[in-house]
């Protein structure tokens, strides 16, 4: 929307055909001469177009009437909203109007009546539907940061990488996309108008298939009987709203569908033309800490003021959880969670292939009595010789203390069915990375400046009761403690990793 006050604009036309709109088209319009030879007014019709304002924005609600006549020394129009009638001084001219926009849409009846020297009035009038659409923001918000495994997507393009927008993996698949535009610098935002007397809704998942986030699972839920998924700990807003079109103070409400709870945060002070950040515990912020969200609502917030349209724009509405110290999803219980790349290059962005065929052995150490779920690779999917945009890549980012001596520890186990062997036979093989990664091309670059690593190489045959080897990777973390498990196989025949942990060496 302008910036401009709205008001009136009288706009002269010098020069040019007058011409009359029917429906043919645009018919030349001669002048009527009295039998005194005298002209006589005629007002053929007017046209009521939308267009873009002075400053040249555009938002379907600057209206220009331009009458179609002869004989004629001025124009009286009344733009049928209840404002001042306006006068176009002579014939030929037009005059603009910006019409209020508190309301989405709108009809009005505009009357143009004639006025002439010893001629009498006449007036026609036009039906006309004004609609509302607020100006795309100009701008666009910061791209969120940190590890793209801390984050779960409610609605991001993602982070900047390599040129363009890197979806997240952790996301919600759809969510209501109706107020979903498109800014004038190419990304997407949400957008909501007229909070002042409504509130704006995000809705997961689509009416056919509704979905939600269950805080403690955002990252995982459980599998089988397992108790407990991967949680998240904060949720992060990216907001803008310009006040005299927008509102200043903003109240925010997650929605818990499953039993009607709703959590709150109110008198949220936003910042005038500029993308605010908005960083809140899920456990402490809100009204009640968060169990599960359904759909986000957006109001005008206590002590607010809307103006205009009242229209805000939000970007990047991500769940997160703090950097790990300690490796999740160590035992596969919850298949590849935590451990895909986020992105590929001519690679693969599965982890592993899932198995049923892990150690015996749970992850606290205790004896299970049977095997457990584990990561398995096979020839297929193996790296090496056998190399393939199907190889698959285990990763997990971990942020420790800076400086200190850490064990990495992990089981593996490697069919002893015959075969002809690669060249070293078959391995499983872990690696401590120097750094973080986003593609995996890079970490296996990055294979040659490890911090650690293991290749094992027993060939036992699958996890069980007697077999499966146990590896403790001794390593130094480096001066950010910003350190990286990469885990993958080369052999011809099947192979399994189990319990992977990363611990301070005693």
């Amino acid at each position: 929307m302008n910036l401009l006050k709205k008001g009136i604009l009288t706009l002269l036309l010098v020069g040019g055909v007058i011409v009359s709109c029917d429906d043919d088209g645009f018919t030349p319009i001669a002048p009527v001469a009295s039998s005194g030879g005298e002209t006589m007014s005629v007002l053929s019709s007017f046209t009521a177009t939308a267009g873009p304002d002075e400053a040249g924005a555009e938002d379907g609600t600057y209206i220009t009437v331009t009458p179609l006549s002869i004989g004629v020394d001025s124009y009286v129009v009344d733009f049928g909203d209840g404002s001042s009638p306006v006068t176009i001084s002579e014939q030929g001219g037009s005059a603009s109007y910006d019409y209020p926009n508190a309301v989405e849409q709108v009809d009005y009846t505009i009357k143009v009546t004639t006025k002439a020297t010893d001629q009498s009035d006449i007036s026609k009038t036009k039906e006309i539907t004004v609609t509302h659409s607020p100006i795309a923001v100009g701008t666009t918000a910061d791209s969120p940061t940190g590890n793209h495994a801390d984050v779960f997507a409610v609605f991001s393009n993602g982070i900047n990488f390599d040129g363009s927008f890197l979806g997240y993996r952790e996301k919600l698949a759809a969510i209501e996309s109706s107020k979903i535009v498109t800014t004038q610098t190419g990304n997407t935002v949400l957008e909501y108008s007229r909070l002042g007397s409504e509130s704006g809704v995000l809705t997961f998942g689509t009416a056919a298939k509704p979905e939600n986030v269950v805080v403690a699972e955002a990252f995982a839920e459980p599998a089988n009987d397992d108790p407990d998924g991967i949680g998240a700990t904060h949720i992060q807003f990216d907001v803008h709203s310009v006040f005299a079109q927008g509102i200043d103070k903003l109240k925010i409400t997650l929605i818990n569908g499953d039993n009607g709870d709703a959590y709150v945060i109110d008198g949220i002070d936003l910042t005038d033309g500029e993308w605010l950040g908005l960083d809140y515990d899920l456990s402490t912020d809100f009204s009640a800490p968060v169990v599960r969200i359904d759909e986000i609502k957006f109001e005008l917030g206590t002590g607010g003021t809307a103006n205009d349209h009242a229209t805000i724009n939000v970007d990047n509405i991500t769940l997160s959880k703090a950097p790990s110290a300690t490796i999740l999803n160590g035992g596969f219980d919850l298949s590849t969670a935590q451990w895909k790349p986020a992105t590929f290059t001519d690679g693969s962005t599965s982890a592993f292939n899932g198995s049923s065929d892990g150690s015996w052995t749970n992850y606290d150490g205790s004896d299970n009595g049977s095997k457990t779920r584990g990561a398995k690779w096979s020839n297929g999917t193996s790296a090496g010789p056998y190399a393939s945009s199907s190889t698959r890549y285990a990763y997990q980012p971990l942020t420790l203390t800076p400086d200190t001596d850490y064990i990495l520890e992990f089981e593996y186990a490697i069919k002893d069915d015959e075969a002809t062997d690669p060249v070293g036979g078959r391995r499983m093989v872990a690696v401590v990375l120097d750094g973080h990664f986003i593609d995996g091309a890079d970490a296996v670059a990055a294979e040659t400046s490890a911090l650690g690593s293991h290749a094992g190489t027993i060939a036992g045959g699958k996890f069980s009761n007697t077999v499966g080897t146990i590896v403790q990777v001794p390593f130094t973390s480096n001066e950010s403690g910003k350190v990286a498990i990469w885990l993958y196989a080369i052999t011809i025949k099947d192979g399994w990793m189990d319990n992977v942990k990363v611990y301070q060496a005693p």
